[in-house]
């Protein structure tokens, strides 16, 4: 591995990778973005193991990236935390399902580039939603991260009728009904469930002030936890 670099090079690699592998690794809706003939392309990282990076196919509608083997391609990875950027090196391409995944390796140190504009919270809570307009059945979920802004919920249905949601869960000893708006859907295929990026719509400003609190008394007691 590496046997392109040096070994300074390959130390310094390795000292990124040793920083921010676990915050990337930890975070299940990781994205990897790429610049390709001028053009931004994002994707689903499937996995992040030590040097290691699977994602798939960078696609716009039928546009797709083919990139050759043992080439090099600048990279930055979207995560709750932040931004980093990078540079892969390709690999290997892998066909499976009819699905077109690259596996690469860190060819340069990770950079922290900037903070996102508001955090997400790696947090399991449980929660109910209904479909609108109609809210006929109530299902279940779980969050995997909420923000001031939105949330990534885990689901077993496979939502199609509807883009609108009332969100029912428990913040902190209270319940909010937040209407939300499905932004982004994927399949996780680690334990076959639905993924749904959901964007919050027109919170109060209590209720925006509660999530706040609730986020910044979490990342407080996760960043000790991690010192």
């Amino acid at each position: 591995m590496f046997s392109l670099f040096n070994k300074k090079s390959v130390r310094y690699i390795e000292k990124s990778v040793n920083k921010y592998n676990q915050i990337l690794e930890d975070d299940i809706n990781l994205i990897i973005r790429t610049i390709y003939k001028g053009k931004l392309y994002t994707s689903d990282v499937e996995y992040l193991n030590n040097r290691e990076v699977l994602f798939r196919c960078p696609i716009d509608k039928y546009d797709i990236i083919r990139f050759d083997e043992q080439s090099i391609i600048k990279v930055e990875f979207v995560s709750y935390s932040g931004l980093y950027t990078t540079e892969l090196l390709i690999t290997e391409k892998i066909i499976e399902d009819n699905v077109l995944y690259y596996k690469g390796e860190f060819s340069s140190p990770i950079e922290k580039n900037q903070r996102r504009k508001n955090y997400r919270l790696p947090i399991v809570l449980d929660l109910n939603y209904t479909l609108l307009p109609r809210e006929r059945i109530e299902y279940s979920g779980n969050t995997l991260d909420i923000s001031i802004d939105g949330m990534l919920m885990e689901t077993y249905e496979n939502i199609y009728q509807t883009k609108n949601l009332k969100v029912k869960i428990d913040i902190d000893g209270k319940t909010h009904d937040i209407k939300s708006t499905i932004i982004k859907k994927r399949t996780n295929f680690r334990n076959s469930t639905y993924l749904y990026n959901l964007k919050f719509d027109k919170l109060s400003i209590k209720q925006k002030n509660e999530i706040s609190r609730f986020i910044f008394d979490n990342k407080n007691l996760r960043d000790k936890k991690l010192v």
